[in-house]
């Protein structure tokens, strides 16, 4: 593992390649959270995610998970933000293959008429010799694999009901 810049909550509004999507979901913001703060189940509903072992403390601020993301290898995450019900944040600190300076990604949880709004950002710096790919990855594929991520959620929660 190669260590990268870890980043404050806030970087992710500033970061030079932003991605963000939300779904009005037909689950409770407390039907949400639980399957976010449920690490190992993240492969069930982010087609992205492989597997996610807890490596530090499970749940907090400085919290730390690896994650074996396809396609990219393993990232170790450090949350960023921790609030039970209404967002779960990281910051990567390190890659096995490093193509990012930076990443950090935030899902926030907000009551709605249906449910639940779920907002998921991600914010890059990637490496120059990758950038035109991620930049254009940013306003095609990435946005369309979060949607079907959040699509994924919404089920898992819901099925969590029965």
């Amino acid at each position: 593992m190669k260590p990268i810049e870890a980043r404050p909550l806030e970087w992710i509004d500033d970061a030079p390649v932003q991605v963000s999507v939300a779904r009005d979901m037909a689950a409770t913001p407390d039907e949400v959270w639980a399957i976010i703060a449920d690490h190992e189940a993240w492969p069930d509903w982010f087609p992205s995610v492989a597997a996610v072992e807890v490596v530090g403390r499970p749940e907090g601020i400085g919290g730390e998970r690896l994650v074996t993301v396809k396609g990219m290898g393993v990232v170790e995450e450090e949350f960023n933000a921790w609030e039970p019900g209404h967002r779960l944040g990281f910051t990567v600190v390190a890659m096995s293959r490093p193509s990012l300076n930076s990443l950090n990604e935030l899902v926030t949880i907000e009551p709605s008429t249906l449910g639940s709004l779920v907002t998921y950002q991600q914010g890059f710096h990637p490496k120059r010799w990758i950038a035109p790919v991620i930049k254009r990855a940013a306003r095609s594929r990435i946005p369309d694999v979060l949607l079907g991520a959040l699509a994924n959620l919404e089920r898992e929660a819901i099925a969590q009901r029965t």
